[in-house]
């Protein structure tokens, strides 16, 4: 039996607390609805963030720091994503919007704004206060937050917002797991957080080598905010081991950013986070039972409450002896996961779970790295955004569409319930 649903897809990353951000495992994500514009809300960044897209340097000394500075481009999507995409500017709206708050903000009333500012929170903003006359009048929040947005509240006599949806851990967090480089969080030569440490004297430059704890990196920066205000430098540290380099120089940052797309797959698949649902799934009393006694409606409302349950799995393929029980889910998925279910020592079945659909990754992917991307099973595109895409894309090399010529990245990895699905990336 097959059936299907449209779970969400698992692409608004930022907004999670940070112990479970993800791309799979901690992911991502404020990433404010993958890939969607970047949301007109009546408000401002406290400071720009660097290079939104990213770009290798102007004048290139070397493959390292060219791979550096693609990675450093991530970084900065990353950031933007927190103060300029759809997760902030639902947010800002909530506030600008709420009548509760602008009566509070103009009475003055501190109790009566804190009220308000935590009901319009919804597990998005992690900080915000509110400013009445220049001072604070009410702060909801805790912990170290980055990326702040400000704006007014109209109808409130004058009332400012400083808010931020992210945290320092969950954007490093992010950061480390997109490119694979440790992060340093800079105020001025301090080091505020990071996924290193940083010796005492030690300074990072704004490009170049570094040498920390006797292991080298290839470092590029980029300028943010601290939460409320205050300059926030963002050193990525890219391990110069790391850096690939190709025979041909001009395919350097189309392979530094398909490795980045091959990570976010990767994590699809294997990230801690994906093993942590597996065992969830396989430990649900209900799920065991309704597949031991092979009972197709119980198995199905088991499956609808993973799904309500927003631990993003996308679809599930239960199978007793080798037979399929029950299906449910998305029709285009990638990287599917196998458990297994036991009543004590019994194998009473298995099932296939995946947590990102096809559609899922390829948002995740371009915001990104930016590249169009295509995926294909045999002669099928699944999905692309490229329609209908170049009859022929090569492993690596350069291809030609349209008019534009493209560098290639391509690796195959898993459909579901199997076989081949080829990922390509053009940049």
């Amino acid at each position: 039996m097959r059936a299907t649903a449209s779970p969400r897809l698992r692409t608004r990353f930022f907004s999670r607390p940070a112990a479970a951000v993800a791309l799979g495992a901690y992911l991502l994500l404020a990433c404010s609805a993958c890939g969607a514009a970047p949301a007109a809300h009546n408000a401002t960044a406290v400071a720009p963030s660097a290079p939104s897209a990213p770009t290798a340097p102007t004048v290139p000394a070397s493959c390292p720091e060219i791979g550096a500075g693609t990675l450093g481009g991530i970084a900065g999507r990353i950031y933007h994503e927190a103060v300029a995409g759809s997760i902030a500017g639902e947010a800002v709206h909530r506030l600008r919007s709420s009548t509760s708050l602008a009566a509070a903000v103009r009475s003055g009333e501190a109790a009566a704004t804190a009220s308000a500012l935590r009901s319009l929170t919804l597990g998005q903003i992690v900080r915000v206060e509110v400013l009445r006359a220049g001072k604070r009048l009410a702060s909801v929040g805790s912990g170290v937050a980055i990326a702040p947005v400000t704006g007014t509240i109209p109808g409130s006599g004058g009332g400012r917002f400083v808010l931020s949806v992210q945290t320092d851990k969950t954007f490093l967090q992010v950061t480390k797991q997109v490119t694979g480089a440790d992060v340093l969080l800079l105020d001025g030569e301090h080091r505020a957080a990071g996924t290193i440490g940083l010796p005492a004297g030690v300074k990072v430059p704004d490009t170049g080598a570094l040498t920390v704890s006797g292991k080298d990196y290839e470092v590029s920066t980029l300028t943010g905010s601290a939460y409320p205000s205050g300059a926030l430098r963002i050193a990525v540290l890219v391990p110069a081991a790391g850096i690939s380099c190709p025979a041909v120089a001009s395919q350097t940052r189309a392979a530094v950013l398909g490795k980045v797309g091959e990570r976010i797959y990767e994590e699809e698949a294997h990230s801690p986070y994906v093993a942590a649902t597996v065992r969830r799934m396989e430990n649900t009393a209900a799920f065991r039972s309704a597949v031991a006694a092979h009972d197709v409606a119980a198995t199905r409302k088991a499956i609808i409450g993973f799904f309500a349950a927003h631990i993003h799995v996308v679809r599930v393929r239960v199978t007793v002896n080798g037979k399929l029980l029950y299906d449910l889910g998305g029709p285009h998925v990638l990287a599917p996961v196998q458990g297994t279910l036991r009543e004590g020592s019994k194998v009473v079945g298995r099932f296939l779970m995946a947590i990102q659909d096809d559609a899922g990754y390829l948002r995740l992917a371009q915001l990104f790295t930016g590249a169009q991307v295509l995926m294909r099973t045999g002669a099928e595109q699944v999905a692309g955004t490229l329609s209908p895409g170049p009859s022929s894309v090569p492993n690596r090399g350069t291809v030609t569409y349209r008019g534009h010529t493209y560098q290639a990245f391509s690796f195959t990895g898993t459909a579901f319930p199997s076989g081949p699905l080829r990922i390509s990336l053009l940049f």
